[in-house]
């Protein structure tokens, strides 16, 4: 196996070079525009759901196989392991970009607050008041209709309507982006040397980066074990393929339906998902055994009983939160405690960088991609600047002092939890807002409050924390670069930018023309009007401090708590504590099969083989990945080809 620092062609130089950032541009834009296609028009598989989206992978795995034919004729001319590394950390921001990521929601969300208002909803009356002009499109000359139902002829784009709210959101943005960086070069040493967290999606994405000079394909991809991976997964698809064609051929029934296995307890879906089960195998054989063991016992279980007693907590309209609101705010419970728990054992780490931030420490930050005084000015200035958005949207102090903590607590915790877990899916219990309404209560707020917050359901973008579990990874995988690193600074700023307008550009494009509403995705018919509809609904009705949520909060907190204190202080104890609020997590609902089955393949290679096994499998999970990525690009364009629009959802949770 190679060293960190050795490249693909086993030169020396190691570098984030200009023509590596300049190609993972391009790579992230057309991906970009492969996610929005397959969604927004030939109605394919959506693409960018999780932390490594599958476009991202089989991207990447093209630019490698390209890569590798190019070594056998251009040899100067091969991009070094470095290089490869440069385009992967770029395309895992850049895909958290469009439809579900950003732009969808947000566009989706701003669009909709005039489009939908209807007398019945009574938008006009309650929201329209209270939300700043500079930070909606306006539909005064029918910009916002013409944009859902399409361009009337003779018509052209109204790009002016957007111009100034995109502007603004844009820099809210950016400032997201700095404080979660800054926070992502703070906790980079005590993450990644101090407490050593396995990171298993960058972990996946150096090991297919790396490849001997006189090979095409990476290292990994080579033997039966590979083969056979990618035989099962490509195979798999390729034959429900041909039901495209042939409705009468039985289909491989890998999707899997929702059981209920017991009345009045919670269902479970037998989903298989290759994207799921590949990275699994990567992760800590303690951690999958503890998300399928505590989902069991403190979801199934524990909610089953609560509904067989009649206990509820009555449930607002579902935004990216689970399933009940006792799992939603006994998760959150315990991804604050987790938050808390990481700032706490990183305390002495995160003294050292302030004070060398403020000239009176000495803390080593020269291998960091930003000085320590860096990370931290930005950290309080987005922060600030976040703080000033939030505040001219019309939210007050009152409502602001739980609703940063909150979004903080999603971010970061989601960020963790992929880091540490490798689950490839995750996303938040409970939406930042929700959480802030319910601390604070709406009967003592201003209209303005709830119109500005409104808006930011936009940035909810399925609960997955948006840029903080990328910038987590960079920081991982940045070990792998020796030279040059911190120009990883500035192919960051232009992906979030570049890909971020580009990627609203071509959404416009498409919305003009086709209709944003005959995309048939949830960012756009549903996402705005379930937020208005909810907040319009909490004016009308308000309400004081949610006790009954806060108690179960608090439950979920000292469960937290004593798991972990279980974790750390016996040894034999068996279970991890961060797989307590994954348990929660509707994302684990959808996935805790597939995450199952790994865990008992992985545990018979152990007790077999030890970790010798276990390492001689991993090529045939990598070819799992491989053969899935291929084989849901040629759904793709059979879809692109022959159903354009009607296309097949082969690949989502």
């Amino acid at each position: 196996m190679q060293s960190p620092s050795q490249s693909t062609t086993g030169k020396t130089t190691d570098a984030v070079t200009p023509r590596a950032i300049i190609l993972g541009l391009v790579f992230v834009l057309a991906v970009n525009l492969w996610i929005s296609t397959s969604e927004y028009t030939v109605h394919a598989s959506r693409m960018q759901l999780s932390y490594f989206p599958l476009a991202l992978l089989a991207g990447y795995l093209l630019v490698i196989l390209t890569n590798g034919l190019a070594g056998r004729f251009f040899t100067a001319n091969v991009l070094s392991r470095s290089e490869l590394l440069t385009i992967l950390i770029m395309g895992l921001v850049g895909t958290s970009i469009p439809t579900s990521g950003i732009t969808g929601f947000l566009m989706g969300t701003l669009a909709s607050i005039y489009y939908f208002a209807t007398p019945e909803n009574q938008w006009a009356s309650y929201l329209h008041p209270h939300i700043p002009d500079w930070s909606v499109p306006t539909n005064s000359h029918h910009e916002m209709t013409w944009f859902f139902e399409g361009l009337p002829a003779g018509q052209r784009i109204p790009y002016a309507a957007w111009i100034g709210p995109i502007g603004w959101w844009m820099l809210l943005l950016i400032a997201l982006a700095a404080v979660f960086f800054a926070i992502t070069v703070i906790l980079r040493r005590q993450w990644v040397q101090n407490e050593r967290l396995i990171y298993p999606l960058a972990s996946v994405g150096a090991t297919i980066s790396e490849k001997s000079p006189e090979n095409i394909l990476p290292d990994a991809f080579r033997g039966a074990h590979f083969w056979s991976g990618v035989g099962i997964s490509f195979g798999v698809i390729c034959w429900n393929i041909l039901t495209y064609f042939w409705p009468l051929v039985p289909k491989i029934p890998i999707a899997g339906k929702w059981i209920v296995f017991v009345r009045n307890f919670p269902r479970i879906n037998t989903r298989i998902n290759f994207l799921t089960a590949g990275f699994a195998y990567f992760a800590n054989l303690n951690i999958l055994f503890s998300i399928w063991t505590f989902f069991v016992v403190f979801f199934w279980l524990e909610n089953g009983i609560l509904n067989r007693i009649g206990y509820a907590i009555t449930a607002p309209p579902n935004i990216s939160s689970s399933d009940t609101e006792v799992a939603a705010w006994q998760g959150f419970g315990a991804l604050a405690l987790l938050i808390f728990w990481n700032l706490w054992t990183a305390r002495e780490h995160i003294k050292s960088v302030f004070t060398k931030a403020f000239g009176i420490g000495e803390a080593e930050d020269g291998d960091e991609l930003l000085t320590y005084r860096t990370a931290v000015f930005c950290l309080i200035g987005g922060l600030l600047f976040i703080w000033g958005f939030f505040t001219q949207l019309g939210m007050q102090a009152q409502l602001l002092i739980f609703l940063l903590p909150a979004l903080i607590i999603n971010y970061l915790s989601m960020a963790r939890i992929v880091s540490e877990s490798g689950l490839v899916y995750m996303r938040t219990t409970l939406a930042e807002q929700y959480a802030a309404l319910y601390s604070v209560g709406t009967r003592g707020l201003a209209p303005s409050n709830m119109g500005g917050l409104s808006l930011t359901y936009g940035l909810v973008s399925q609960g997955k924390g948006i840029f903080a579990t990328p910038f987590a990874h960079i920081a991982k995988l940045a070990e792998y670069i020796s030279s040059h690193r911190k120009r990883l600074i500035l192919a960051i700023f232009l992906v979030i930018v570049v890909g971020t307008l580009a990627d609203i550009f071509f959404t416009l494009q498409l919305g003009y023309r086709h209709g944003a509403y005959n995309f048939n995705v949830y960012p756009f018919s549903s996402a705005g009007p379930l937020a208005y509809n909810a907040t319009v609904g909490q004016m009308r009705s308000p309400f004081g401090i949610g006790w009954d949520r806060l108690v179960v909060f608090a439950i979920g907190a000292g469960l937290m708590t004593l798991l972990t204190i279980l974790h750390y202080r016996i040894p034999w104890w068996p279970f991890h504590p961060i797989a307590f609020p994954i348990a929660f997590s509707w994302s684990t609902q959808l996935a805790i099969f597939s995450i199952f089955l790994v865990w008992g393949i992985k545990a018979i290679l152990l007790r077999v083989g030890g970790v010798m096994l276990y390492r001689k499998w991993q090529p045939f999970f990598l070819g799992i990945l491989a053969g899935y990525a291929i084989a849901v690009t040629l759904s793709f364009v059979v879809d692109l080809i022959w159903f354009s629009g009607q296309g097949h959802t082969v690949h989502a949770w």
